[in-house]
């Protein structure tokens, strides 16, 4: 595996390290344009591994933006899938389920994730896309079913302005996916309502099995901490996310599994 990140982004940056530079990540670039993705894995692992798919904000479509988690979620063991989804923000909101589900399908013919392990997470337009993939790959046979959504900050527009992101009905999600949504109380570009809104249509979704969480540290509360790396956007989101992970994926194999 070979190509590097640059084919997918612009700017960004982060306070976790450097994924760029290290060379014990391996990355792969496929698809084109939008419908691009990067895969990356640790190391040199042999066989598939669980897989993530990494959903980036509008806009944001750059790795460096994210690279310390990615490279965190890479860390313990899984292949993280991150499409590109979009050129630019001029992308129609209506063509990104579609290139993100491009990117996903080129991504897992290069590099095969682990039979039930798929768990899908994102950030702002990348949170609605999240549940959007997830409302596609329950009615699509040639899609891995995620066992497992977490969304932060999920937005399909900017708030106080129309259009945006069309939405995609869960109602064919199986009653026993994983659902963290996350809400920011001082999220001054998509506000709580998007939130709330995704987590109620996952009415199929067995109750326990659904956890809403409205983040108030104001070191964490606004659109953009699920970009940085410090110890609060740490275990704010980053600590969420690995367990749930542990959890679906502990489901799957018949074990007892822990709350949410």
């Amino acid at each position: 595996m070979a190509a590097a990140f640059g084919g997918v982004l612009l700017a960004g940056g982060g306070d976790g390290g450097s994924l760029l530079g290290d060379e014990t990540v391996e990355r792969l670039t496929v698809g084109r344009g939008a419908r691009q993705a990067t895969v990356v894995r640790w190391g040199e692992p042999e066989g598939a591994q669980p897989g993530v798919v990494f959903l980036h904000g509008w806009g944001r479509g750059d790795p460096r933006d994210y690279e310390a988690w990615i490279e965190h979620l890479a860390r313990r063991g899984n292949t993280v899938i991150v499409p590109r989804y979009q050129e630019s923000v001029r992308t129609p909101p209506g063509q990104v389920l579609a290139n993100a589900v491009a990117g996903i399908r080129a991504a897992l013919a290069a590099v095969p994730i682990r039979s039930g392990s798929l768990v899908i997470a994102g950030h702002s337009a990348g949170g609605a896309l999240a549940a959007d993939y997830a409302a596609t790959a329950a009615s699509d046979a040639q899609l891995p079913q995620p066992r497992a959504i977490f969304a932060v900050y999920p937005g399909r527009a900017i708030r106080g302005y129309p259009g945006g992101i069309p939405v995609i009905t869960p109602a064919a999600i199986a009653p026993g996916t994983r659902l963290v949504v996350m809400a920011g109380a001082d999220d001054q570009v998509v506000g709580e309502g998007p939130a709330l809104e995704l987590f109620a249509a996952f009415q199929g979704v067995r109750l326990e099995n659904r956890r809403f969480a409205r983040i108030v540290d104001p070191a964490v509360d606004d659109h953009r901490a699920p970009e940085r790396a410090g110890p609060r956007s740490r275990a704010a989101f980053w600590a969420p996310l690995d367990r749930l992970m542990t959890v679906a994926r502990r489901r799957r194999d018949g074990a007892s599994a822990p709350s949410l």
